[in-house]
């Protein structure tokens, strides 16, 4: 499994380095430009709703969970702080906390 995760990791660096490397972001049209910044997070956007669908369904979008706490929490905090780290550091703590609360 973790050769699997490196190895995907090696892959995806591979082809930005490619990419980079070949099409530099000067010599990219200007509405290209102006939505890198947002691929991170559009990614990363994906992966939890992934995630999310993966454990429980369609159905696991709507029911609360402490997941969806961890994300209202993490998008507050990015809105405030326009910060990568806050969020994430925001999502981590609330799901620590709901990790220790009584079932």
């Amino acid at each position: 499994m973790i050769a699997v995760l490196f190895g995907g990791a090696a892959i995806t660096y591979l082809l930005r380095v490619v990419f980079l490397g070949i099409v530099p972001a000067e010599r990219l049209p200007r509405w290209v430009r102006d939505a890198l910044p947002h691929i991170g997070p559009a990614a990363l956007a994906a992966l939890i709703v992934g995630a999310l669908v993966h454990q429980g369904g369609l159905a696991a979008l709507v029911v609360p969970t402490p997941a969806h706490l961890a994300l209202l929490a993490a998008g507050l905090v990015a809105w405030r702080f326009r910060s990568l780290a806050a969020p994430m550091a925001a999502a981590l703590l609330v799901m620590l906390a709901a990790g220790l609360l009584p079932t």
